[in-house]
């Protein structure tokens, strides 16, 4: 059976409260997500580690033959359009045989408005 990554990719915070934050997401994530994705991680872009880079490496080292990178970030700025496919491009290229798929950013999820309205009135 093929071996299926998932990593969640956030921005980064020179704060480590907000680093953990997201780290305990993906923990979440992953005891929902376990028995689709063998591997569940989180990565970050900036001020925390492991870098995106180091994570993706890290999963084709575990032997994943696919690998689903999803950005963690509301807009589409500079690193969703950019930073982040480059990162999964370059990777990509190093390692051809692995399939690697970039998901949406979240904020983009047609169950985003369904969400913070459902935060508004609660």
């Amino acid at each position: 059976m093929p071996s299926k990554a998932l990593i969640i990719v956030a921005h980064g915070s020179r704060k480590a409260s907000s680093n953990e934050e997201v780290m305990a997401l993906g923990e979440k994530v992953e005891s929902l997500l376990g028995q689709r994705y063998t591997y569940v991680m989180t990565s970050f872009l900036e001020f925390a580690t492991p870098s995106l880079e180091e994570s993706m490496i890290s999963c084709v080292e575990k032997g994943a033959s696919q690998i689903v990178i999803l950005p963690y970030f509301l807009a589409s700025g500079n690193h969703v359009t950019r930073d982040i496919p480059e990162v999964v491009q370059k990777t990509q290229a190093l390692h051809p045989q692995v399939k690697m798929t970039l998901k949406e950013h979240i904020g983009s999820a047609s169950g985003m408005v369904t969400l913070i309205s459902d935060m508004a009135v609660s």
